[in-house]
């Protein structure tokens, strides 16, 4: 008992990290999913968090120490914030269980590795100061390289806890997600150096006070910044959440249902543009009955009204092999468009060194239409019910620098998604969530057609407009105006952050570099 008790103690400051990791969790919800007041403690979460881990790191000397307790952060932190994916492995991919939580803790594991190093990168180079300066550096640089590393995995990116109703939120229209990760960073350090020149009675507590309050205050006074105009009146929009069961989405039997299902859905709407969720008709489009894409086209003449439908779409490539593509197809009065994921799900949509792992993948999991190809990168907006809409589907709306491009030339953005993958866990509210950060930063509003939920309007400031309860059937109605005007990320993308993030690695290296010369 004396030993396990010593052995606690010894660890203590890890667990503390664990659980000061797993507090940030709740901060990438929306703010409507809290009840009333207590929106506002969301934003506080994730600075109160960093700054204990910070005060952590600051009292250590040994880098593989800080790096222990980096991946106790980041444990605690992923293992909360994306347990929800074993749901899809095992209740609708057939996974084994203990396959699943296997593949699922070196997943978390893998994520957790990257705050580690930002512990172990601080302690080992930098002191006093000079850490404080580089810890939010490192963390933004972290994100990055997170976010682009094996195609990319930037979800909890600590910005995305910063939508309104945070005074930061401002940050977001100028740097994007991964610059508003480094504020956040940033407060938090701030917080420290007060809280510890304060406990010793140093001059420089002031220093970090104003810190605190220029960092509120400038983000404060950026939300209040218009960064785009309306384009002409409000456009009515129809969202179809069609509330179709994921373990028979894909079943032969029920696809004639489903397209009845959506017709009917559709018949009910009464917006110009209507919008149906991913793979809304579970086939390829040559596959689909032509009675069903008569009907809406029809429709949509009639009405002069636009459908954007989620389906499959596939061809022969140069080589002769067949190509599948999870796609959008505009059906009704416009010209035919055409939309391509680009950015796939890695070992899902796509799978990595396809000839070696796909056998195995086969073996152990069973997902539909896996093995999917690219669309190209340079996809134009689609031209429809007289604006232009910028289309993502499902997971590829993470990575906002992606969709710059096309975000410019459009009025409005649309994601089309089905996160019926992750049941009734907290997958879609955090889905959501990142989909209010792409709205910030392009000054855009974002329309959500989901199969489940979150089916959703959210305005051009990241605010929910309107959205349907959580599995049901319904169709959502609304009038929104779209809007034209470059924020500054859309001019500059992730670099205005990246500038920002070696800026502070170099002042930083500056007052490492100054201290040992003034000790020498």
């Amino acid at each position: 008992m004396r030993v396990l008790l010593s052995q606690l103690l010894r660890y203590r400051h890890n667990f503390f990290a664990l659980l000061l990791g797993a507090l940030m969790v709740p901060a990438f919800l929306p703010a409507e999913v809290l009840p009333g007041g207590f929106a506002w403690l969301l934003p506080l979460l994730p600075i109160t968090s960093l700054a204990g881990l910070i005060a952590l790191w600051q009292r250590l000397d040994a880098p593989r120490a800080a790096f222990s307790l980096g991946l106790a952060y980041g444990l605690g932190l992923f293992g909360g914030g994306i347990h929800w994916i074993y749901i899809a492995l095992t209740s609708f991919g057939g996974m084994t269980t203990w396959v699943a939580v296997l593949l699922m803790t070196l997943l978390i594991a893998y994520m957790a590795f990257y705050p580690a190093l930002v512990g172990y990168f601080a302690v080992r180079f930098f002191t006093g100061g000079a850490r404080l300066l580089a810890i939010p550096a490192l963390w933004g640089l972290s994100e990055l390289l997170r976010a682009h590393l094996f195609s990319g995995l930037p979800w909890l990116s600590m910005g995305y806890t910063q939508a309104l109703p945070s005074p930061l939120a401002g940050y977001i229209p100028v740097g994007g997600v991964y610059f508003t990760s480094v504020v956040c960073v940033a407060l938090g350090a701030a917080l420290v150096q007060m809280v510890w020149a304060w406990c010793a009675r140093s001059q420089k507590k002031y220093l970090g006070a104003m810190a605190v309050l220029l960092l509120m205050m400038i983000g404060q006074i950026l939300n209040n910044v218009e960064w785009s105009e309306p384009t002409g009146e409000p456009l009515p929009v129809s969202l179809i959440q069609g509330n179709i069961p994921q373990d028979i989405k894909f079943n032969p039997e029920v696809v004639e249902k489903t397209y009845a299902h959506y017709r009917h859905l559709a018949e009910m709407s009464r917006g110009r543009l209507v919008i149906l969720p991913e793979s809304a008709f579970p086939d390829f489009v040559d596959q689909v009955p032509e009675e069903e894409i008569i009907a809406f086209t029809q429709l949509g003449i009639e009405r002069q009204a636009d459908f954007l439908v989620g389906m499959f779409t596939r061809r022969v490539n140069i080589s002769g092999r067949d190509e599948y593509f999870n796609s959008v197809l505009s059906l009704g009065q416009s010209p035919l468009n055409l939309y391509r994921k680009r950015h796939l799900v890695p070992f899902g949509e796509k799978i990595p060194f396809e000839n070696i792992v796909a056998p195995l993948m086969n073996a152990l999991i069973a997902i539909p239409l896996a093995g999917q190809s690219e669309g190209n990168a340079d996809q134009l907006p689609f031209s429809v019910a007289g604006g232009k809409v910028a289309i993502t589907i499902c997971f590829e709306d993470v990575f906002g620098a992606e969709q710059i491009r096309s975000a410019r030339q459009a009025t409005l953005l649309a994601n089309f998604t089905n996160d019926a993958w992750y049941n009734r866990s907290m997958a879609a509210w955090q889905h959501h969530r990142i989909a209010t950060m792409r709205a910030l930063e392009t000054a855009r509003p974002m329309l959500r057609a989901t199969n489940t939920g979150i089916t959703a309007v959210i305005d051009h400031r990241g605010r929910t407009v309107e959205r349907l309860p959580w599995f049901t059937t319904g169709v959502l109605e609304a009038d929104i105006a779209g809007r034209k005007g470059d924020t500054p990320y859309l001019r500059w993308g992730d670099w205005f952050g990246f500038g920002v993030m070696v800026l502070l690695m170099g002042v930083a290296v500056w007052r490492r570099s100054a201290k040992v010369c003034s000790i020498a």
